[in-house]
Formats: structure tokens, C-alpha cells, sequence
């Protein structure tokens, strides 16, 4: 009797060994999710998106910086949540500073604008996020609140606009529709999903938004989202001939430190040819 009480324990043991072995390499292990976009003005080059890493810059197979690089990025957007404390927030930008990318533009998320204190979330004062966002600015990041920053590519326009809708309904359109249309190339980036209500209500043009907030549900099960996010989506889906709307899984953890069949990601786009 003895004896198969102690294989009962054994497997027990393994069992509970290998789950949290499961659960570590689901939660620390980053999956590079490459995607290619068509476009009609036949301008190329690469994309990387980066949406809440909640503080986390190391991982199984790699820091942050070095699996970035990797990529070889021309452009780097993060959709926002760096951190979720205020104390993570150096050791976040220094790692940022080791990505090799020339252009690096970022839109806020909800996570720089409240943060954890203890074990509770604590609204930032105005001073305190306007600290943030200089000490972003500082490393040259492009910060886009509800504006858009310009770029030429040869002898194409393009356009790439940040959303400020980290779930406080901050959010607005400053630019004209027509003003949108005239560009070939338009990169649009957002915090939430839910920006896709005003996308869609305004028939905004674009080619490519992106936008990070739901983790893709952090823990998936049969590869559905559960939870207050069921109803978007994870990873890619195409909206129409020209646009592509991406919500990424994102790279760090809330409210429970683990992830369940949600890996965490970077997105790599790779723009016409």
C-alpha cells in the first residue's frame, strides 16, 4: 500500500513540476509574430510593434533590446503600459536606448496614467505623467497624443498618427479626412481596441493600426479570449482591402504575474515588397 502511495506522490510531484514549468516558459518565453502588409504606394520597410510590457525587459531567449534588434527595425512603435510601477520606469527606457532603430514613436497607455502602489492602482497627478512623457521625449521617442508625425519615403508620404486613448476617452481625430487621404502610406497607433469605434464611425483610412491593452486575455482557453476582452480579437484581421487592424498580446503581466496560452509577443511588419 505504502509503495503506491509514494507513486501517487511522485507523479503528483511531476505533474506540479512540469505545469509550472509550462507556465514559466508561456509567461517569460517571447514569440516574434512576422506578418507581411501589401500596400499600393509600394513603399518598404519594417515595423515593430512593442505594446505593455508592464516593466518586464528579460526573458527566456533574450532581453528585450537584443530580440528587437534582431528584427532590424526601420521603425519602432510602442503602444504604451511601460511599466506598472513608477520604479521600473529607468530601467525600462535604458533597454529601449539599446534598441537600434532610428525612429521610435510611442502613444500612452492607461499605465501612465495610474500605477501600483503596493497592491493598488493609484491615479497619477498631471506632473507626474507630464514627467513620464518628457523622459521619454528626452530619449528622443516621438510621443503622439492625438497628433501625427510625417515621414517621406522616397518620394512617398506617409503618415503615422497616435491615438490618446488609454481608456479615459481621450481620444480625438485632429486631422481631416482628406488631409488622411492624401498621404500613401498610414500608420495608425492606439493603447485600446476600443479606438476602433471612432476608427470605424469616421471611416478613417489606413493601412495598418495597432493597438496592445488586452494581453489577448492573458490566459486563453481553446484559444479564445475569456474574460472582459471575448470580444476583440488577437493578432491580425483585415477590415478591408487596404485596412489591417492588430492587437497585440503584449510582453508583461497584470494582476496575475503568468500567462496560459498566450505567449508574449513582438509583431514584425513587414511593409510592401
Amino acid at each position: 500500500m505504502w509503495e503506491r502511495d509514494i507513486i501517487s506522490m511522485v507523479i503528483i510531484v511531476l505533474l506540479a513540476v512540469l505545469t509550472c514549468v509550462f507556465v514559466a516558459i508561456q509567461t517569460l518565453w517571447v514569440k516574434c509574430s512576422h506578418y507581411q502588409i501589401s500596400n499600393k504606394s509600394k513603399v518598404s520597410f519594417t515595423v515593430v510593434q512593442l505594446s505593455d510590457l508592464h516593466g518586464r525587459i528579460n526573458f527566456i531567449n533574450g532581453s528585450l533590446s537584443s530580440i528587437v534588434n534582431n528584427a532590424k527595425p526601420d521603425y519602432l512603435m510602442i503602444t504604451g503600459d511601460l511599466v506598472s510601477k513608477k520604479n521600473q520606469l529607468n530601467d525600462v527606457l535604458k533597454e529601449i536606448q539599446k534598441i537600434n532603430c532610428p525612429y521610435i514613436y510611442f502613444v500612452p497607455g492607461n499605465y501612465e496614467r495610474e500605477g501600483l502602489d503596493r497592491f493598488r492602482k493609484k491615479m497619477y497627478s498631471e506632473q507626474t505623467y507630464n514627467l513620464i512623457i518628457r523622459s521619454l521625449q528626452d530619449l528622443n521617442i516621438s510621443v503622439l497624443s492625438n497628433n501625427g508625425s510625417k515621414i517621406n519615403l522616397d518620394d512617398k508620404k506617409c503618415l503615422i498618427y497616435g491615438f490618446d486613448n488609454s481608456i479615459y476617452g481621450n481620444e480625438s481625430l485632429t486631422l481631416s479626412i482628406e488631409e488622411i487621404q492624401s498621404y500613401d502610406y498610414v500608420n495608425m497607433l492606439a493603447h485600446s481596441p476600443s479606438i476602433i469605434s471612432l476608427v470605424k464611425d469616421k471611416q478613417i483610412p489606413f493601412d495598418l493600426l495597432l493597438v496592445g491593452h488586452t494581453h489577448g486575455g492573458q490566459i486563453r482557453l481553446l484559444n479564445r479570449t475569456v474574460g472582459h476582452y471575448k470580444n476583440y480579437h488577437v493578432g491580425l484581421r483585415q477590415l478591408d482591402k487596404r485596412r489591417h487592424f492588430f492587437i497585440n498580446r503584449g510582453l508583461g503581466t497584470v494582476k496575475i504575474p503568468i500567462r496560459v496560452a498566450c505567449f508574449p509577443e513582438i509583431a514584425v511588419f513587414k511593409i510592401g515588397a
